[in-house]
């Protein structure tokens, strides 16, 4: 273990640090107790009450967030539950932690190995943004349509599994409901959620299952057996005579006969009677009668048509969150890759474009601090590199070593006027003009800023802005290799930072 006080590496059991002193009883107890809610979650973990060991992990990486034991079991837990987002930052903070021996590695590379699935399962996490969108808006049939699909992919999903019960439930269908949480309830048995819904639909989520259950027939034998062992339970206490009421069941079974007669006179009489006025009309009547069926199709088409559209268009702006969203934790993803194999300017370079209140989680956001940081010798390196880049002409390599600088520094004043003469050199001279006025508004006072305007001036002059200068075409400049004494003098030297 490393001392939190001098960071120097000590024995796991020794009390008091050999080098500075510090007293490590506090340590040694939160580590105790951070392992101790490890044990815990495993056990929960292995009766499939995974929403109880993910509360338990969480409060053992309170304890001690180094616990990379439990941040790989939090993560197999979340897999296993079909969050494949939260797994795999789980698993990438974990082997920030522990570079070596960490069986996080191993999980990661099964995950990628398979690319397809991978790719289906980021599918069913837009479509259940999707689908929880339209929901959130009363389209409960798309809402519907999406988490079929959703749940047929990854039967893992238990937020899907849940919320496609909830829909269920709001659309009265009892059975269909019933089977989605059980599925839920075998992925994880002691879920909250899942429990709160099955006692909302009551007994119905076992008995109205169109399919039936051996479980359920077994229980009901149970049931009807010990009631028929109590001699007592059907005798009721004698009191006052009460005359019985009129039972109304004849009445109901009488209604219910009238109405089944109506609707098979309905059925069965009106056709033969359509059919002998239509042969009394002529054929005229029939004519005319199909063309307003015809004509009442094609409305339905016209509007059926525009609902699928606006549809589509619902599930556009469905996913549109849940994408950016992705789109950024793959960032994270790939930002941690280079930081772990040593490339910390590469690795701010990925999560370029990236805040922290991008992320959920405290460990992303720290994830991202972390590898988003350069420090002020890194970036003056990485623009005297792009600087001996650009004076060797190789201005595509260079434009590309000055937009490393601006993704980790937007607001690079130096990096912003020698990306400008890059432009300009290859004959870019728009994309030139962009950048030393963007260098300009940074800070006017500077030598960068008095440089850019300098180079500026020669691009208005290609481009005709000055209209009082004739006009010039628009062609590539001399390289750095042929520079003027003008050049030489006041633009390719590096200027020093205020």
């Amino acid at each position: 273990m490393k001392c939190p006080r001098c960071d120097a590496n000590i024995s796991d059991n020794v009390k008091r640090c050999a080098f500075c002193g510090q007293d490590l009883s506090v340590v040694h107890y939160t580590r105790r107790v951070s392992n101790a809610h490890y044990n815990l979650g495993l056990e929960k973990a292995k009766v499939r009450d995974l929403s109880g060991a993910i509360l338990t992990l969480q409060k053992s990486l309170e304890y001690d967030k180094n616990n990379t034991n439990a941040r790989n079991l939090l993560g197999l837990v979340y897999y296993e539950m079909g969050e494949i987002v939260m797994a795999l930052s789980q698993w990438i903070l974990s082997k920030y932690l522990q570079p070596e021996d960490n069986i996080a590695d191993y999980y990661m590379e099964t995950i990628r190995k398979n690319q397809t699935k991978l790719d289906a399962l980021n599918q069913t996490i837009r479509k259940y943004n999707a689908a929880l969108t339209a929901a959130k808006a009363g389209s409960i049939d798309l809402a519907l349509i999406q988490l079929k699909k959703v749940v047929t992919t990854n039967p893992q999903f238990v937020r899907a599994q849940q919320l496609l019960a909830l829909l269920y439930i709001e659309s009265g269908d009892v059975p269909r409901a019933a089977k989605c949480l059980r599925q839920a309830r075998k992925i994880d048995f002691n879920n909250t959620t899942t429990l709160r819904y099955m006692q909302e639909i009551g007994d119905k989520a076992m008995t109205t299952d169109r399919r039936g259950s051996a479980a359920v027939r077994k229980n009901t034998v149970k049931k009807n057996t010990v009631k028929k062992k109590d001699p007592l339970e059907n005798v009721t206490p004698v009191g006052p005579y009460e005359e019985d009421k009129s039972s109304l069941m004849p009445v109901v079974t009488a209604i219910i006969g009238i109405v089944v007669g109506i609707i098979v006179s309905f059925v069965l009489i009106r056709p033969t009677l359509s059919k002998t006025r239509l042969g009394s009309t002529g054929s005229d009547s029939q004519i005319e009668a199909q063309k307003t069926q015809i004509s009442s199709l094609e409305e339905q088409r016209d509007s059926l048509s525009t609902e699928v559209e606006e549809l589509k268009k619902q599930i556009q702006d469905g996913d549109t969150e849940a994408q950016n969203k992705l789109k950024k934790y793959e960032k994270l993803i790939v930002g941690a890759e280079s930081y772990i194999e040593g490339d910390k300017v590469q690795a701010a370079v990925d999560v370029g474009g990236c805040t922290k209140d991008d992320f959920d989680s405290d460990e992303a956001k720290t994830l991202y601090t972390k590898i988003s940081y350069l420090s002020a010798d890194q970036i003056k390196a990485l623009n005297d590199q792009a600087y001996s880049e650009m004076n060797n002409s190789s201005y595509e390599t260079a434009l590309s070593t000055y937009k490393k600088v601006l993704a980790v520094d937007d607001d690079n004043q130096e990096a912003m006027l020698w990306l400008g003469r890059c432009y300009q050199r290859l004959g870019k001279n728009k994309k030139a003009k962009k950048w030393y006025d963007k260098a300009i508004v940074v800070d006017e006072s500077t030598s960068q800023a008095a440089q850019a305007r300098t180079f500026l001036e020669e691009v208005n002059q290609y481009l005709g802005i000055d209209n009082d200068t004739a006009k010039a075409t628009d062609t590539p400049q001399t390289t750095d290799n042929t520079r003027t004494a003008d050049d030489t003098q006041a633009t390719d030297v590096p200027q020093t930072t205020e």
